[in-house]
């Protein structure tokens, strides 16, 4: 697999996280959206006409791919104006299909994040209450984040208080690794390369795919936090879809294939040993072997290894990066 930035030189320093956050689309296509509605205005004029009608359709549809909803409104006012509410509804409908087909703003991913993130707080018995290791946690995480496809979101990490061996990631860039995976990593590299897996399952949108289908099947235009006040079932059905292909289906193969590799070139680039993760994959293969009980929301690791060994030659990672043995082995004897 061919990574989309090559490694870029070692640099060891831990970077405050950014509070910057992205614009969601369609913030800022307003000006775009007064034009538009201004030309529909416009053509009103011709919407009694066969010609007029199909034309004032066509924009509409165009608007809506846009995520322009003025334009929409304005098109769909003025096919009732001329008389038209078939066409009226069929704007209206159009606009809730498309809608359902546009990528998922910051903002809406911000509040399904937080109703994910609460889900796995849950059903993992809570944080570890260790405010030193946790944020020991955040700085090995926000320095490999910010090496990632996607640095310009707040990143959180959290412990959680689970003797199971795994990790997940919500959307927004809430991140947990559980205590009992913690107990099996012997340095910082390793650490890294964990987190740089759940934070690439972030970059790469891969829980947030799994919501936009599921709101596609429920014809659901939004999953923000309006839509949750407007509508807490539906809202709830959409989260509790999401949860259990995280927490209990597991991602496609492939989605968590990729989030080794890209999460294992962003460790890389902060100048850690790239080596260390594999080290770590062949370490849990020894404890438990293939069995996929084990990671059953993750491949075999016999699969991973190899994806990840091939990632390491072809991006050309250098192999003689830092591993911080004894840094780590100061704040994880708190667990």
């Amino acid at each position: 697999m061919s990574m989309r930035n090559k490694i870029s030189a070692p640099d060891m320093r831990v970077l405050p996280p950014t509070s910057r956050v992205p614009v969601a689309p369609g913030m800022q296509r307003v000006r775009g959206a007064q034009v538009g509605a201004t030309r529909i205005v416009v053509m009103r004029g011709w919407a009694k006409g066969l010609w007029g009608t199909a034309v004032m359709g066509i924009l509409a549809f165009v608007a809506t791919l846009g995520g322009c909803a003025e334009v929409q409104r304005a098109a769909e006012d003025a096919a009732r104006q001329s008389g038209n509410e078939r066409l009226a509804g069929v704007i209206r409908g159009t606009g809730t299909l498309v809608a359902g087909l546009l990528p998922i703003g910051y903002e809406e991913e911000s509040s399904i994040g937080q109703a994910i993130a609460l889900q796995v707080v849950a059903r993992y018995g809570g944080v570890v209450e260790e405010p030193a290791l946790t944020r020991y946690v955040n700085l090995v995480g926000r320095a490999v984040a910010n090496t990632c496809d996607r640095p310009d979101i707040p990143y959180r990490f959290a412990i959680l208080n689970h003797d199971s061996i795994n990790a997940f990631a919500a959307p927004a860039g809430y991140i947990f690794v559980t205590k009992g995976l913690l107990k099996q990593v012997r340095n910082e590299a390793e650490l890294a390369a964990v987190l740089g897996h759940e934070i690439a399952h972030v970059t790469e949108k891969h829980i947030l795919q799994v919501i936009q289908r599921s709101k596609q099947i429920a014809g659901v235009t939004e999953a923000g936090l309006a839509y949750a006040n407007q509508n807490p079932a539906a809202f709830k059905n959409l989260i509790d879809g999401a949860v259990k292909k995280l927490l209990d289906e597991g991602l496609d193969q492939s989605k968590e294939i990729e989030a080794d590799q890209l999460g294992n070139v962003f460790a890389a680039r902060v100048g850690y040993d790239p080596l260390a993760y594999v080290a770590l994959l062949t370490r849990l293969r020894d404890l438990k072997g293939d069995d996929r009980a084990f990671f059953k929301t993750h491949p075999n690791f016999s699969s991973r290894i190899e994806a990840v060994q091939k990632t390491i030659q072809a991006e050309g990672l250098k192999t003689n990066g830092v591993l911080l043995a004894d840094r780590f082995a100061k704040w994880s004897k708190r667990i």
